[in-house]
């Protein structure tokens, strides 16, 4: 069965980049006691510029791990006024598989 990732590209600014990082340790933990894999890189060379990628077992289980990720169930007074970081929309893509050589 193919994997399934999602990948969200998001710019923070200096002022919201604390809470977002500090946010990052409860989605990785969530998505670890799912069995789901979670990254997170900033740029290099810009400050506030992530990549964010969750890896599942299938399409399935993706959409089921993004409905649940810690930035979008949070409290109602967090959703009340959400950062430009939680507007950033995921691109999915499905694993490749191509069949194992046949011999002959």
């Amino acid at each position: 069965m193919a994997h399934a990732l999602a990948v969200r590209r998001l710019t923070v600014s200096s002022d919201e980049r604390d809470a977002y990082l500090a946010r990052l340790a409860e989605r990785r933990a969530s998505a670890t006691a799912c069995g789901v894999h979670f990254w997170a890189f900033e740029r290099d060379d810009v400050t506030g510029e992530f990549l964010e990628f969750v890896e599942t077992r299938d399409r399935a289980s993706l959409t089921t791990a993004l409905d649940q990720d810690a930035l979008f169930t949070e409290t109602l007074d967090f959703r009340l006024a959400p950062t430009r970081a939680e507007t950033a929309a995921f691109d999915t893509y499905l694993e490749i598989v191509t069949p194992p050589p046949s011999h002959t």
